[in-house]
């Protein structure tokens, strides 16, 4: 559906004349409400109820959202050392009635302390080339000049002194390293100069630990973010020659959080493990650069080793077009990589406030972003944060008027996301008992505009509810919602259509939500019989990990979902990741952050208010369909022709068989959806006792099942050798980092050639979705 430019102003003022109304004759008087009855009011229902979430739409205000972003952004605020902005945000949110506190944990974290990359002569000693490690000033930014700013730190690289020749690896992917070895080039004892993207950085130095490198580089192509895509700041929004993402690289796919405290709480006195036995960090050092440092370390390696060009055109990068030709070494020249770090155990702040329900307290849904960054990080989190900021504002807005949810809804500012979902994932493991009983859905922003392309990964339940509500929420400086530029922008992706109010200036279709990776997989990319790839919604991605909802969905089983308008990385994690370049290249007018919290606060409302929890599990059972259909492609590609894996490729058949029970149960709860609906209405409003009961016990029933399917989806067992990701159906892949994998440990076992294993897994998988659709059933 398309809203003019007439209806979208018509809306804001129906919407601004209720709140002006509302606040001026509006005195609460008896408890909580529901439905805010106005008399007379423009926009009212025949009763006279006013919807709150219709209300929500026009409460959001542009100028307080830059206001919140400019004191967010003002500054680096690391991990560990960003209390000031704790206090704030607690304060903030008591302002706005909503109860709120400081909750803290004591993880292990690094910092930096000296670092050093420097090119020489191993014979004569003599220094070819020292790396700046330093990004420049841009004039008129003063964040790019700000003395707090970090040097070039990679959150969780060993500490180390490390000398060897280079040997470049492309993006340093599993099959990087394989290429490289088939072209006889070893990195072992070398240090290893890889590019970012593709893959998470922290599988880049993992890999070539593996392969015996000393010591890993990690700089940013100009093909991927830089002048190869266009101007760069402060002419445009790509990153400048200077620029160094800094990032964690810690061993995510293993498990998140504190490294020594996993699986439980790092509480100040909680035990903590050797630093030895910790699973989910490298034990090499690393370090970020930008591509004007890389260039002299790849014109060094020119006529060493193999034309990387010849392994593959891909290993090609953007500064060939400055003359550098892209070899893989090893270099003559030798590279010493100096990484002082130190690890210390610091206090993170989450901040936890919480709107209690008048209903239905004891179940929460829970909105959440991150707070810390690396930088003064302006898109990555800072929009995020102010968005939480606006969202909470509003949503005191409409506790003022006499709102109450009906559930529960707590507000989390996440602390330590940058160096590996800390906070976030510390916090889920303290209250596990309690989301597993009790937590509705997560709902989370990291970054809520680096671009102008909404994108969401999410659980399936939440496919209908987020296309309704993107209906709803007009999009910035257009005549569309933000369900019709989502759903435009994705048939362009696949060249069907033109664009007549395209996306704003700098987006980029193929440009990520800020993370380094492109591994994210559309289920909704499906083909049809012809072939032909013919979207008819718009693509909501599969969850792996890479931000606050891991914990969530892959731990404790709770259904989440994140979102964001993304399309410009060219800032990531770099010192100019700033307000100034936000407002010039992304949002001139804080309407896409407007947006944002719009569609976040209605999901909220929705979720936690409506008698009957809309989310839906046909759409999960129809998207499992896929996700076996994906498994049978991705094991089927791999190169075995061996009886075995025929044998068990065979076993698949099973899932097909607990995907059609999940489906027939899906639909069996749609059906009780219909029966309350049409027998005693979601209100269950009714003056005899006994029916009363028996809608309540009905409604409840629906609840109860819709938002504990995920939870029978969980593995208490794990993932064979990441046993802290326990989700049956997707998680991050192995390989992939924040990518994700369907059927992760059937996927894996495929990978490692165990048919044995994969049969195994197969039927384990298989029980547990039958298990699942007889919970459906319970009424």
């Amino acid at each position: 559906m398309g809203v003019s430019r007439r209806a979208a102003a018509g809306l804001a003022a129906a919407g601004a004349l209720a709140l002006t109304f509302a606040v001026s004759a509006w005195i609460p008087n008896s408890g909580c409400i529901h439905g805010m009855v106005f008399p007379g009011q423009q926009g009212s229902s025949g009763d006279g109820h006013i919807d709150p979430a219709q209300v929500f739409l026009s409460i959001p205000s542009t100028e307080r959202l830059l206001e919140n972003l400019n004191y967010y952004s003002s500054g680096t605020h690391v991990a560990g050392i960003n209390h000031t902005q704790a206090a704030y945000t607690r304060d903030y949110f008591e302002q706005q009635g909503i109860d709120a506190k400081i909750v803290e944990y004591f993880p292990w974290l690094n910092y930096p302390v000296d670092q050093r990359v420097a090119l020489y002569n191993a014979t004569t000693g003599g220094v070819v080339f020292e790396a700046g490690l330093k990004e420049d000033v841009i004039t008129h930014d003063p964040l790019s000049e700000d003395p707090n700013n970090l040097p070039a730190f990679h959150g969780y690289s060993a500490d180390g002194n490390v000398t060897g020749q280079l040997v470049y690896a492309n993006y340093g992917t599993v099959d990087d390293f394989a290429a490289l070895e088939k072209a006889g080039i070893s990195v072992a004892d070398k240090i290893v100069l890889v590019r970012y993207g593709r893959v998470f950085r922290g599988l880049k130095v993992h890999a070539a630990e593996i392969h015996g490198a000393r010591g890993v580089l990690i700089y940013s192509d100009p093909a991927d973010d830089g002048f190869s895509r266009g101007s760069t700041y402060p002419d445009g929004p790509w990153r400048p020659d200077s620029s160094i993402q800094r990032g964690s690289v810690m061993r995510l796919q293993v498990y998140p959080g504190d490294p020594l405290t996993p699986g439980y709480a790092s509480t100040e006195n909680a035990p903590r493990i050797d630093p030895k036995s910790a699973k989910n960090i490298n034990h090499i050092p690393s370090l970020p650069l930008s591509y004007r440092d890389a260039e002299p370390l790849l014109r060094a390696l020119q006529g060493c080793g193999t034309n990387a060009s010849a392994i593959a055109a891909s290993w090609v990068g953007g500064l060939a077009a400055r003359g550098v030709e892209y070899w893989t070494g090893p270099s003559d020249l030798s590279v010493n990589l100096l990484n002082r770090v130190a690890f210390k155990t610091v206090s993170v702040q989450n901040v936890i406030g919480r709107i209690k329900g008048s209903d239905d307290s004891e179940h929460a849904v829970i909105v959440g972003n991150h707070r810390d960054a690396w930088c003064a990080g302006a898109s990555d989190p800072s929009s995020g944060s102010a968005a939480l900021l606006e969202l909470a504002r509003a949503l005191g807005e409409l506790m003022k008027l006499g709102w109450r949810p009906r559930r529960t809804i707590v507000l989390a500012s996440w602390d330590a996301e940058e160096y590996g979902l800390i906070g976030s994932t510390e916090w889920v493991e303290e209250k596990i008992d309690w989301l597993r009983a009790n937590g509705v859905a997560y709902i989370n922003v990291d970054s809520a505009a680096s671009g102008s392309l909404f994108t969401a990964q999410a659980s399936p339940v939440f496919k209908r509810l987020l296309y309704s509500v993107t209906k709803q929420v007009p999009y910035p400086n257009s005549n569309e919602t933000v369900y019709d530029a989502w759903l435009r922008q994705s048939l362009a992706k696949h060249g069907i259509g033109a664009s007549s109010t395209g996306p704003a200036p700098y987006a980029s279709a193929d440009a990520d939500a800020d993370a380094d990776t492109d591994t994210n997989i559309d289920i909704d990319d499906d083909d049809d019989a012809s072939g032909a790839q013919k979207p008819s919604e718009p693509p909501i991605n599969l969850l792996g990990s890479g931000s606050d909802y891991t914990a969530f969905m892959a731990h404790a089983g709770v259904s989440s979902l994140s979102m964001a308008f993304s399309g410009n990385p060219g800032a990531y994690h770099s010192n100019y990741d700033s307000p100034k370049r936000l407002t010039s290249f992304v949002d001139p007018d804080m309407q896409l952050h407007q947006a944002m919290v719009r569609i976040w606060g209605l999901l909220a409302i929705k979720l936690a208010d409506g008698p009957v929890i809309d989310l839906d599990p046909v759409s999960y059972a129809k998207d499992l369909r896929k996700y076996i259909k994906m498994l049978k492609r991705q094991v089927g590609s791999l190169p075995t022709n061996s009886s075995a894996s025929a044998a068990a490729l065979g076993k698949i058949r099973h899932l097909h068989a607990a995907q059609r029970q999940l489906l027939i149960s899906s639909h069996l709860v749609e059906r009780d959806r219909r029966h309350l609906r049409a027998i005693y209405g979601e209100d269950c409003q009714m003056k005899s006792r006994r029916r009363h009961a028996s809608c309540i016990k009905l409604r409840e029933s629906i609840n109860d099942r819709v938002f504990g399917l995920e939870r029978h989806l969980i593995d208490p067992e794990g993932i064979p050798g990441r046993e802290w990701y326990k989700h049956v159906l997707v998680g991050p892949g192995r390989w992939l980092g924040y990518g994700a994998q369907v059927f992760p440990a059937l996927a894996e076992a495929a990978e490692d050639g165990d048919w044995r294993q994969f049969q195994v897994h197969v039927k384990h998988a298989a029980e547990t979705i039958h298990d699942a659709a007889w919970f459906l059933r319970e009424v």
